[in-house]
């Protein structure tokens, strides 16, 4: 069975068109004003609005990292995703309120460099509908994700848990078979791979990666 891709970082309808039109299964919209990707909370919503209107099946995610109660509240009362993507470094106890205020599918990301990464992942597993590993960052870098850069791919094969996964961080449309290959990855993430610059996305890297994954 061919991986299911989420197509992240969308920031345009056009975008999303190259991305429905390919057989995406998820879209991804960016909430944190440090990303080349980020949307403003009315952008987000006026934009998945139009996406709607084209096509109300797809699943839309909000992206946040760290969100306050404040935000997670306009995503649950004024944006209404279909699921709240938590990219930052919220806790288990921290997940479960949010699962518990907002009522709402959640993705969990956990950084991920080395196999003890994945020690505790087990303690979302009760509060979130699917987890995202993603490459982790510098020290000093400002952004969670969305930098191009990949890990060992086989510490994957090490996590063992029912929660559904996507894998994330420097794939392409080059390494696609071979993430998945390596990881055992069911689901793919991507954002800087189908860009032609840092948030343009590119209507052809798109296709092509959506092409080459569902052909896995």
């Amino acid at each position: 069975m061919p991986p299911k891709v989420k197509i992240c970082g969308i920031r345009t309808i056009d975008a999303a068109l190259a991305s429905i039109n390919d057989s995406a299964d998820f879209l991804g919209f960016i909430h944190f004003p440090k990303s080349p990707r980020h949307l403003t909370l009315n952008a987000m919503k006026d934009l998945m609005s139009a996406i709607r209107g084209v096509n109300a099946t797809i699943p839309l995610v909000s992206v946040v990292v760290n969100p306050e109660n404040d935000t997670l509240k306009t995503l649950r009362d004024e944006i209404r995703p279909d699921l709240i993507q938590l990219h930052g470094k919220e806790t288990p106890e921290r997940v479960a309120e949010i699962a518990a205020l907002t009522n709402l599918p959640l993705i969990k990301a956990i950084s991920v460099s080395e196999k003890s990464d994945l020690a505790g992942v087990s303690a979302y597993a009760p509060y979130v509908r699917y987890m995202l590993f993603d490459a982790k960052t510098p020290k000093d870098a400002a952004l969670p994700g969305g930098m191009g850069l990949s890990f060992d791919w086989t510490i994957m094969q090490a996590y063992a848990s029912e929660t559904p996964w996507f894998l994330a961080g420097g794939l392409s449309v080059e390494n696609a078979a071979e993430a998945i290959a390596l990881s055992g990855a069911p689901m793919l993430d991507i954002s800087s791979g189908v860009e032609s610059a840092p948030g343009v996305k590119d209507a052809g890297l798109i296709s092509g990666f959506l092409r080459v994954a569902k052909a896995l």
